[in-house]
């Protein structure tokens, strides 16, 4: 399905790297209690609903280390946290055979148990707590639901995933099944203790299905107009009113527009925004996309914070109920500015939330600069999720499991060395601090951050530069002797007396082989981002995911790119919403993309390529870059052998990975010293 809009018309951008710092905000606003109906919250924070993966249990019970993660967000300030979907009924979707799914019930008596026990707990730090209901996935359902015929839609349509398959049309039989099992969830969470409702309208699962004209093709009374399709929505809000009383109050979550063709407008879902209120709910939590544009439900780090405010600002302006914005809401700055606009009533906090749950704690207390940022990368929270693990956080290690991994201090104190200052060494000096260590970190660039110092960092990896702002400021607020611009020696060693050396050295960039390639011809990868200016034309040679980035900030400074893989695919190992953005800036800057294709050979600045079915080819270039991977760069200290001393690798010196393998071999190892 195209996409039908302009990206560039999804405004509002805190992007721009600022030098000043954080906590001259003012948030008086976002700090201000707010009203849903009858409920009353003690600020304008909403913890955006997330799935938890395995911290429910296989019989649908939230498990403790599920409801400690949000006890946590709410003893951090939150104030009304929104769990993740939650199902209503056992009859769809499933089968005696079904493989437990890792998901939350609210479908028998026996669930009042996890929703009392979080609904108190929440309720004893001050915030509020509201259970998401999901009606089903419909044509988001997985190949054994297909393969076993148990996948459901208002339709006939086919599955969106392999293989493929025809849902099954849900009969007003069936409808009948789902609004007695609202019903009888909703009488639950009420008696449990819980606060609210929020419907699961969003992403083209099976309720946003049934309102939409794009997977909604029925002729009888729930299909056709508008108000047709959001007939059973209407009916599930009665539903939900029967049973846990007309003043309970029910906020709807949905996409004001899937941004795909044949998919809801951003007018119709204005037309929705109105009959929604007319139909009871107490308010409205606004998000976009689908899982056809996935990177607007999850943005990743290349999408400017608060892109959505100007769109929103729109529902507000038909209904006088309250509204939500969601979508990359993670700066209190961005925040307020939202409050202040009048774009939103409330600001819907998702991920910046698992990575930091003091987040309206660090608001309230002016200490802006030790909120700890998301960096947009899903690696710790979705791509866990997907791979059926219990949801955590790239930089935030303890998120989800937050007893375990805390970070206490050390019976026995001890002098620890940090040998580089990148990622890995930097949160090993804070994890390692933290424990009341004493240590000294020693980094032989005249800048911390390795390979993602700032100046490194092009503008749309904003997030990045605020991580790396926040890890500096914290090595300083924990008293870390830093020395930048030093090489470890002997003498360090002499002088300091370390129990405990950790080589943090981390991974320098692989070289090639191609014939014909050399210095004078070709940038290093690291140089495509400390210039903003480039002139001419560019041949990048790898398309994983620092050959796309580099592509696209010479793209975007003036240089014409070619982009040069010999896999299938491009970035194949971003996480899906992250990669769909990136294909679509790789579009938006012209930059041309050569897939299944090697060079072969370089004959000055004219680079000799091959396509896999055998076909050559040739460009002529002002400079290549050669963007092939990392390899480790354990530095060895041989004098250290002979030392009464332990030594620890950590990071990218042992295997090159991502942040989250960076970050996690470094807390989990460190909190262990």
């Amino acid at each position: 399905m195209g996409i039908s809009f302009n990206i560039d018309a999804l405004e509002h951008s805190k992007a721009d790297v600022k030098n000043s710092s954080h906590n001259d905000v003012e948030t008086h606003l976002l700090l201000q209690q707010g009203k849903m109906g009858n409920l009353t919250l003690r600020n304008r924070v909403v913890m955006a609903p997330m799935n938890v993966g395995a911290l429910n249990n296989s019989d649908g019970c939230l498990s403790e280390r599920g409801i400690e993660y949000f006890t946590e967000r709410a003893r951090g300030g939150t104030g009304l946290i929104i769990t993740g979907a939650v199902r209503v009924t056992r009859e769809f979707e499933r089968s005696k055979d079904t493989i437990p799914l890792w998901m939350a019930f609210a479908d028998h008596k026996i669930h009042t148990g996890w929703i009392n026990e979080l609904a108190e707990r929440c309720h004893d730090h001050g915030a509020k707590l509201a259970i998401q209901l999901t009606l089903g996935g419909g044509r988001q359902a997985g190949p054994f639901v297909q393969e076993h015929g148990l996948a459901i839609a208002p339709s006939k349509i086919k599955c969106r995933i392999p293989p493929y398959k025809f849902c099954r049309e849900l009969t007003k039989n069936d409808m009948n099944v789902f609004l007695k099992a609202f019903q009888e969830s909703a009488s639950i969470i009420k008696t449990a203790g819980a606060d609210a409702i929020e419907l699961h309208g969003h992403e083209g699962y099976l309720m946003d299905q049934f309102t939409t004209s794009l997977w909604n093709f029925r002729t009888d009374e729930y299909g056709g107009t508008l108000e047709n399709r959001l007939r059973f929505i209407k009916e599930i809000i009665e539903s939900i009113k029967r049973g846990a009383g007309e003043e309970f109050p029910i906020i709807y979550r949905y996409g004001l527009s899937h941004f795909v063709d044949g998919g809801r407008s951003i007018e119709e879902g204005l037309e929705m925004a109105i009959l929604l209120e007319n139909y009871g709910v107490a308010a409205l939590d606004i998000d976009a996309g689908c899982y056809e544009t996935w990177y607007l439900a999850h943005p990743p780090t290349t999408m400017p914070s608060g892109f959505l405010a100007s769109l929103v600002a729109r529902v507000k302006s038909v209904v006088s109920i309250p509204v939500i914005i969601s979508g990359k809401i993670n700066y209190p700055e961005v925040a307020e500015d939202i409050l202040t606009r009048n774009q939103a009533d409330f600001v819907a906090i998702g991920r910046p939330l698992i990575v930091d749950p003091e987040w309206a704690n660090k608001v309230k207390e002016n200490r802006i600069d030790e909120i700890m940022p998301c960096i947009g990368c899903h690696e710790g929270c979705l791509r866990r999720i997907v791979d059926f693990k219990s949801i955590s956080c790239a930089v935030n290690p303890a998120a989800g499991n937050e007893k375990y991994l805390s970070v206490t201090r050390a019976n026995v104190t001890k002098r620890v060395i940090i040998v580089g200052g990148g990622v890995a060494g930097m949160v090993s000096a804070i994890v390692a601090a933290t424990r009341g260590h004493s240590v000294l970190l020693i980094e032989q660039s005249d800048t911390l951050g390795g390979n993602f110092q700032e100046r490194y960092l092009p503008k749309f990896k904003y997030d990045y530069h605020m991580y790396i702002r926040y890890l500096v400021n914290k090595l300083t607020k924990l008293g870390v002797n830093v020395m930048t611009g030093h090489v470890f020696s002997e003498s360090d060693y002499t002088v300091y007396k370390p129990n405990l050396v950790v080589i943090a050295t981390g991974a320098t960039f692989k070289e090639t082989n191609i014939k014909g390639i050399k210095e004078s011809n070709c940038l290093k990868p690291l140089e495509c981002f400390t210039s903003r200016q480039f002139e001419g034309k560019y041949a990048v040679i790898g398309g994983g995911l620092i050959g796309v980035e580099a592509a696209i900030n010479m793209a975007q400074n003036g240089g014409e790119v070619y982009l040069i893989e010999s896999d299938t695919l491009i970035a194949k190992d971003s996480f899906r919403a992250n990669r769909e953005h990136l294909l679509l800036l790789l579009n938006k800057y012209k930059i041309s993309i050569h897939v299944n294709t090697n060079v072969v050979a370089i004959d000055n600045t004219i680079v000799n390529c091959e396509v896999s079915d055998g076909v050559k080819w040739s460009l002529k270039v002002d400079k290549i870059v050669v963007c092939v991977g990392l390899e480790a760069n354990p530095l060895s200290f041989d004098y250290l052998n002979s030392k009464e001393t332990d030594i620890l690798f950590v990071g990218d010196c042992v295997k090159p990975g991502k942040v989250i393998d960076a970050v996690w071999d470094a807390y989990r190892k460190l909190r262990l010293i």
